[in-house]
């Protein structure tokens, strides 16, 4: 049973990921020139990942960051973000904070925009909010299958070395938000809660803004057929363990958390993909949870990157044994869970940020997450703002997103319906010919479907298993925003 907030004090930690397709309302700042290339002011998230930027070592090169040090790494130079160049800015910083399950409201929207002490968690670990800390008095007890977990695989269940317990993933779904869009650094200008809360105020948006009042609405950025297929993709920049969910509300309603909870997403589940941000894609078997979930019914997927430990506080002793200090980095039991691909062999060695990174797991910031996602049959069509939500188990968070989609209706053979989008008021000169991505379509018929422009392509033949080759009627188009394409059955 939920009940009322009571607070412990204590600083939290980095946290984030974002929602990359179909871009996000969130990416609103992402082609204003701080954002330029990937880099940011102070956290950037995708180029501090060892890629990119004069920069060297943490903490070794220029100031970044809260207190003049580089704890992000090289924040302030671009990088080959390659798939990820899509969105970025700052998405992956909008999130809520304090959201513990068994709670009506998360520690921050209690506080509101008011000056406190800071909101923290239990010792040894004070740095990360929720760690053995719940925010108000209840006995709503974890119901996540134990296989999912994510995060100190090896605890006695509900023991005090099962420190994550009171996070959201241990009860996906059930934990409050403070806003379904998420909330721009996690917190309001004078909430000191998650030591690394970082925005960088713009013209656009501002450190507290709530996402599903300040986003404005954005073209269709997708366009799904009901009882069709889509593919959505995700990224990190900070891994916190947990998983996530897909969610729709039509765009002409209030954007609450109740409204995206009415139509969850289920997934095809055998079609999760890592992709790489070169464009190379690795299925693999994901794990997917529809047990002691809300809404009932619904289906979530674990987040299939594995966290790396940084340190072994809290740790169950045999899992700290596995992984032994002192930056617990040098035991085969570092990674909480086996990472999904064969290559991965532990740390990188230009992962030299702190973000521990493998070929397939820690702080992964060289790839997406695919998933397909499948959309209901009696959906009527229109707008929709795509929602997804990821429920974090290292900290109290739960990192939002929203996107605008278009759904049509479905017809005899109409799998679905795939939009090529451009940076907005970008001049284009296209080639003769060139290509629309269609990620795992290879043997379907196109038939064109007239872009706002009313600008017409014509379909040329696949040119490779997974590309599909398509013409314009004019060399020069000015502005190009939006390429559409439907795919139907042979």
């Amino acid at each position: 049973m939920r009940s009322t907030i009571t607070l412990a004090l204590l600083p939290g930690v980095l946290g984030h990921a974002a929602l990359y397709s179909p871009v996000p309302r969130n990416s609103n700042d992402r082609d204003l020139p701080q954002f330029s290339g990937g880099k940011a002011p102070v956290c950037p998230c995708t180029c501090d990942n060892g890629l990119g930027g004069k920069g060297g070592p943490w903490p070794n090169n220029a100031p970044c960051g809260q207190g003049g040090h580089n704890i992000h790494g090289r924040c302030n130079q671009p990088c080959d973000r390659g798939l990820r160049g899509q969105a970025d800015g700052q998405a992956c910083l909008w999130w809520s904070q304090g959201c513990s399950i068994g709670c009506s409201e998360c520690a921050t929207a209690v506080l509101g925009n008011v000056p406190h002490a800071p909101i923290t968690g239990a010792s040894p670990h004070t740095d990360k909010n929720g760690f053995r800390t719940r925010y108000c008095n209840s006995t709503f007890k974890a119901t996540l299958p134990r296989e999912a977990w994510t995060m100190n695989v090896h605890a006695v269940e509900g023991s005090e070395d099962d420190s994550y317990r009171f996070n959201p993933w241990r009860a996906p779904g059930f934990a409050p938000v403070v806003d379904p869009c998420g909330q721009a650094g996690g917190r309001y200008p004078n909430v000191y809660v998650g030591g690394e809360s970082d925005y960088t105020n713009t013209s656009l948006s501002r450190m507290g803004d709530l996402g599903s009042v300040v986003l404005p609405r954005m073209e269709p950025q997708a366009l799904w057929a009901a009882g069709g297929r889509a593919e959505v993709m995700w990224g990190m920049r900070f891994n916190h363990g947990g998983g996530y969910q897909y969610r729709l509300c039509p765009a002409d309603e209030p954007l609450t958390e109740d409204c995206f909870q009415r139509t969850p997403l289920g997934f095809d589940r055998a079609k999760q993909t890592l992709v790489w941000i070169n464009g190379t894609r690795l299925p693999i078997h994901g794990m997917f949870v529809d047990q002691g979930v809300h809404p009932a019914g619904s289906t979530w997927a674990r987040n299939p990157i594995p966290r790396i430990n940084t340190d072994n506080r809290g740790l169950d002793p045999a899992a700290a044994a596995a992984c032994p200090g002192p930056d617990g980095l040098s035991g085969p039991g570092c990674a909480q869970f086996q990472p999904p691909c064969p290559m991965d062999h532990g740390p990188e060695p230009w992962s030299s940020d702190l973000s521990y990174q493998g070929a397939c797991s820690g702080d992964w910031t060289v790839g997406l997450i695919a998933d397909t996602v499948l959309i209901p049959d009696e959906l009527p069509p229109g707008d929709y703002v795509l929602g997804w939500r990821y429920d974090c188990e290292e900290t109290a968070q739960v990192w939002q997103n929203c996107a605008d989609v278009r759904i049509v209706a479905g017809g005899a053979g109409v799998e679905q319906a795939v939009m090529h989008r451009t940076k907005p008021n970008a001049s284009c000169d296209l080639p003769s010919s060139f290509y629309v991505y269609v990620p795992w379509y290879t043997a379907y018929d196109l038939t064109s479907h007239p872009p706002p422009r009313r600008t017409e392509f014509r379909v040329l033949a696949p040119r490779t298993p997974d590309r599909l080759a398509v013409t314009h009627n004019r060399s020069r188009l000015g502005i190009l925003q939006l390429v559409v394409v439907t795919l139907r059955l042979r």
